[in-house]
């Protein structure tokens, strides 16, 4: 596997206010060049920040089928309303965006 950025999603935490729903965290894996870091839950305004810096975050999925991961879309920052969100680059695809991606909600810290 080449590098696909620098940073890796594989997974995000809700928070829903004002009948909003947006990303509050998500599961960021370093991309070790040859392989997926294990995954810690961070704070959307951490990798707002990695972002800003000049680092690459994408998307990924686990592809059960083949025991791999699968590269998605690339993931930047949106400012709306003097707040930063995290979005995908608009795309064809639903899968990878980052509504449709592993819900962690119910896992434990």
């Amino acid at each position: 596997m080449a590098k696909w950025a620098d940073y890796l999603i594989s997974g995000v935490w809700f928070l829903e206010d004002e009948n909003h729903k947006h990303v509050s965290h998500v599961n960021l894996h370093l991309d070790n060049d040859s392989k997926v870091g294990s995954g810690k839950k961070t704070a959307k305004e951490d990798v707002i920040a990695l972002i800003e810096k000049g680092n690459t975050v994408k998307t990924i999925r686990w592809i059960y089928q083949s025991r791999l991961w699968d590269q998605g879309a690339l993931v930047d920052v949106y400012h709306l309303n003097r707040k930063n969100y995290l979005r995908t680059v608009p795309d064809a695809s639903e899968s990878d965006n980052l509504d449709n991606m592993l819900p962690m909600d119910n896992l434990a810290p």
